[in-house]
Order: C-alpha cells, then structure tokens, then sequence
C-alpha cells in the first residue's frame, strides 16, 4: 500500500495542503486512497491532516488531491455570464441513469482540473468504451475549452464544479468561496449545459464556513491512484483497479496525458469484473445528497455487487 500525501504545489496548484476527515453519510470504512495504510483499499492518516468533520455523520478516512500542472490559467476576468439563448444538449444514454446502483456493481469514474489538451482523447475513449464519466471542471479551464465542456456533456457525462482556479476554499473568506464556486457555475453554464449542481472542493479541503455558503453537496473520492505524482500509465490503471470497491468513486485527472493513457485499461478491467460505470448522480441516486455534506461512495448498506 501506498503511504497518503498531499502534494507541495506553488501559487494557486502547488502549495502543500492538508485534507480534512470529513463525514461520510451513512458510510464508513478506509478509504481506498493510494497510499492508504491499514488493510486493503485503506487510507492512512497523514501526517498533519486538517480536521474538518462535517455535520452529521461519523468522521472519515483522510484523503488527498493535488492539482496537477495544466496550462496556465488566465488571470481573473469577471464571471461569464451565462448563455440566453443556447439551449443545453440532450446527453447521450450513456448516462446509465437507469442503473439501480443498490443492485448492480456501481463504479464511477471522476476527472479533475480540465478540460485540457488531452480531455478530447479521453472523450473519444469513453465514447468508444460506451462508458459514461463525471468532470469536475475548473472555471478558468471552461473559459479556456468550452467546447470541450459542452461536449463532456453532450456525449453523456456529468459536469460537476471544482471551483473558478483549484484554490484551497478552507483558507478563504466567505465571500471568495461564494466567488470561487458561482464563477465557476456561471463559466460552465456559458458553454450551453445545465449549471453544475455537484461540487469537489479542491484537495478535498472544507470548513464550516465552506459548507455554510457552498451550497452544494461535496463529492469526494475513495480511490486515488496518485496521477498526478506518478506519471505511470500502468501504475494509474494498476492502483485504480486494485482499489476499487462496488460503490467506490475513482480520483484522476484528465489534465495528464499518462492518466488518459491509463483510461483503456482501467475501463476494460473493471468490465472484467463485473462494474458498471455511472456517473456520481447515478452512483448515488436514492442516498439524498444534502448540502454542505460531503460524499466519499455510495453508503454500503445500499450498495450492490457486495462492498
């Protein structure tokens, strides 16, 4: 197993953070991180973890991000507004929104910190998989590709929001979380979808003022391969597949080109074993998500193809 870390990153994606256990509603077990200490698919605490409990809930398992390199963001123009007229694309069936998740082997595969230069490879990989993924995008990167954001969509997968530009909302006043989170709704509406209605914190990070004002529920993550320090396609595929649970959702990047790479595999793996992809809204359809809660799996107990 691997020891969990939290990445040193200068400026807006490279300063070292610190994770909170935060609560996990109606789930517990070990986080199945890399780097998890304890048992199999477990998480070790890491050293120095921020302590965030959330409301409700028993604590969780420590877990970490790190905002991998991506192009350079552009400097903060003010909040596109959002489209007046586009109507939002019809996804494709691929959403699997049918799927009964407390029945069938649920998995779901999540992307941070895009769109970037290589999302148009993955895209065409989980389109020729039929195999439907959630992007948490960055504002400032849905102003950089929105036609890759509105393809995201279209094509099946879910849009969620990671914030305007990955800054660490556990260390920011009210007003700015309020400002990271709606510029970012406001920058992926503009490219003709629906408004996000999901967020992921960047690194995970989240106080009482961040679920105060958020106003959204936090979708975390159980399995972390560590893409962004192990630029190993081999490596991604081998810790995603030897951590993944029924229930589960998988951390990655679409911002790496060795993760993309990764992505065959991974997807025909799990195939192997029985999961079906969906999803973050489908993997957790019938749990009542609430706001200002964050979310590492589905609950167990209403978890099929065994936990």
């Amino acid at each position: 197993m691997i020891r969990p870390l939290l990445s040193r990153f200068p400026a807006r994606k490279h300063r070292t953070q610190t994770i909170a256990a935060v609560a996990v509603l109606g789930a517990v077990g070990v986080a199945a991180t890399a780097c998890g200490g304890g048992g199999a698919g477990g998480a070790g605490g890491g050293a120095g973890g921020r302590a965030a409990s959330a409301t409700g809930g028993s604590s969780a398992p420590s877990t970490s991000e790190a905002r991998p390199s991506s192009p350079s963001s552009l400097s903060s123009p003010s909040s596109p507004a959002s489209p007046s007229s586009p109507s939002s694309p019809t996804p494709s069936p691929r959403t699997n929104a049918d799927v009964d998740c407390s029945v069938a082997k649920c998995i779901a595969l999540t992307f941070d910190d895009g769109p970037g230069p290589d999302t148009g490879r993955l895209l065409d990989v989980l389109k020729a998989q039929n195999v439907p993924a959630t992007f948490f995008v960055l504002g400032d990167q849905a102003v950089k590709y929105p036609s890759l954001v509105h393809r995201e969509y279209a094509e099946g997968n879910e849009v969620g929001n990671h914030t305007w530009d990955h800054k660490d909302l556990s260390r920011l006043p009210a007003a700015a979380v309020q400002d990271e989170i709606t510029r970012s709704a406001d920058a992926i509406a503009a490219t003709g979808i629906p408004r996000p209605t999901l967020v992921r914190p960047p690194y995970g990070a989240v106080d009482d003022t961040v679920r105060t004002v958020a106003g959204a529920p936090f979708i975390m993550w159980r399995v972390d391969p560590e893409d962004w320090k192990y630029p190993d396609p081999a490596r991604v595929a081998d810790q995603i597949v030897g951590h993944a649970k029924p229930g589960r959702i998988v951390l990655s990047h679409d911002t790496h080109k060795t993760t993309v790479d990764a992505t065959p595999a991974v997807i025909q793996r799990l195939k192997h074993q029985g999961y079906t992809f969906v999803t973050v809204s489908t993997l957790m359809k019938g749990v009542g998500l609430r706001n200002g809660t964050s979310y590492f799996n589905r609950p167990p107990a209403i978890t099929g193809g065994g936990s």
